[in-house]
């Protein structure tokens, strides 16, 4: 029996709630904007959908890695249970306490900015409200998680409906439009030259930034009904779902425009709606990217407070954080640390840099938690896996190289920002050994 059902924490998820969960975070602003960034490094329109095809590939290729870790240990906390696992506690712990202090919070924080930085000017009020609104929405979805994960699952489901809906009809009617023409398919940008394998590997850099979160399901596993099969479903389904919709977005931005105009266009996705929608597009994009800034800020708040809830169990310096409501059957306090954390980075104001010291960390952990298939099947041969990864060995070789790969261009690229990062995580070696000394003394 793991953590979460010895705590009463009520199994509530099903298969498509999960699904919701990966497909909310994935499926956020970025699809509305990184093309642009792509098109800076690449000027041929095939090569440009390749780019969003293969982001899909590589981001399915740790999915199918995922997929049997997390049938093998359905339990909450996701990556830190496998890395724990794989390589022992104190490895679990650094990604933990990497997440609490940085990626997760630091993540939640810039979607509630841009949440409010949308709204407000969906309102026409004053910007003096945008950290204020920001605030707001954070405690809202800290408290509607507090309750229960059933209101927080409820809210997930329709958030990810009225997202997934408004792409797919900024792809139909984008093409029913007859504003466009197939012939840009045979454009090239204002750089020609412009699409080697460099030119490529640059361009998946922000391609995967927008396929992230794909992960994100496994780590709420011990509230998930049938979690052995329910993750891998919800993982893999969600992945290809996201896959189509990215390449047939991207394909609808070619049709449209030449790429030397998606070269010069930042807002690629309010250009579009402005096609659709007219005068009204930009108020168009201002509510869809609201709508997806929600789910996404809802979704990450469910799913970062039970890394933090699955580190407290194991850990005694942490023991408050692991409590659970009776009556919720929610890591309330867990919640309430992630919460008013991404909070005060709000108010810091500072969380924008702090994500820049995410990348090398999160690739890295990536790397460790593809390479830990290895190990975990050496280590329990006997173990029941309801689902065995596709393509094993090649694939976790391939996404553990890719990974790694990614973790040292960014360094390399980045180097300050990743040295802070590490400096951040190497803050949890004194916190993790003064745990290790209270448990060991029974102080």
């Amino acid at each position: 029996m793991n953590n979460a059902e010895r705590a009463g924490m009520k199994k509530v998820l099903g298969r498509w709630d999960s699904v919701a969960i990966v497909i909310a975070i994935v499926i956020g602003v970025g699809i509305f904007r990184t093309p642009y960034e792509v098109a800076q490094y690449l000027s041929s329109p095939g090569m440009m959908l390749l780019a969003w095809a293969a982001g899909g590939f590589i981001s399915l290729t740790g999915v199918l890695c995922y997929a049997e870790l997390s049938a093998s240990f359905p339990r909450t906390g996701g990556t830190y249970v496998y890395l724990k696992e794989s390589y022992g506690s104190l490895t679990a712990f650094l990604f933990a306490w990497a997440e609490i202090l940085v990626i997760r919070t630091g993540s939640i924080a810039a979607v509630a900015y841009i949440l409010s930085e949308h709204l407000i000017s969906f309102l026409g009020v004053g910007s003096v409200f945008v950290t204020g609104t920001a605030v707001f929405f954070i405690a809202a979805f800290g408290i509607i998680n507090a309750a229960g994960l059933r209101y927080g699952k409820n809210v997930q489901s329709v958030l990810v409906l009225v997202t997934v809906a408004a792409l797919v009809a900024m792809i139909i009617l984008g093409f029913m439009s007859g504003a466009g023409d197939f012939a840009h398919l045979r454009s090239s940008g204002e750089v020609p030259g412009r699409g080697g394998p460099v030119m490529f590997l640059l361009a998946l850099i922000p391609v995967l930034w927008t396929y992230g979160g794909w992960h994100e399901s496994v780590f709420v596993a011990g509230e998930t009904k049938n979690a052995g099969k329910t993750l891998p479903f919800s993982l893999i389904t969600g992945i290809l779902a996201v896959t189509f919709l990215y390449v047939a977005a991207n394909l609808l931005y070619v049709y449209l425009f030449p790429v030397a105009e998606i070269q010069k266009t930042e807002l690629i996705g309010a250009r579009v709606f402005q096609i659709i929608c007219g005068r009204y597009g930009r108020k168009a994009l201002e509510a869809v990217v609201v709508v997806a800034s929600v789910a996404a800020i809802n979704a990450m708040i469910m799913t970062g407070s039970r890394i933090t809830y699955a580190v407290a169990c194991d850990n005694p310096l942490l023991k408050s954080m692991n409590r659970i409501g009776k009556s919720s059957g929610a890591p309330y306090i867990a919640v309430m640390v992630t919460s008013l954390w991404s909070i005060a980075l709000v108010i810091w104001g500072t969380f924008g840099m702090l994500l820049f010291f995410t990348g090398f960390l999160l690739w890295s952990f990536f790397a460790l938690a593809a390479a830990g298939l290895f190990v975990l099947r050496r280590k329990y041969p006997a173990l029941v896996r309801p689902y065995s990864a596709w393509g094993y060995p090649v694939i976790p070789v391939l996404f553990a190289l890719i990974s790694a790969a990614l973790a040292v261009v960014t360094f390399f690229s980045h180097p300050y920002p990743s040295l802070v990062g590490l400096a951040i995580t190497a803050g949890g070696f004194p916190v993790y050994y003064l745990s290790r000394r209270i448990r060991r003394e029974g102080l």
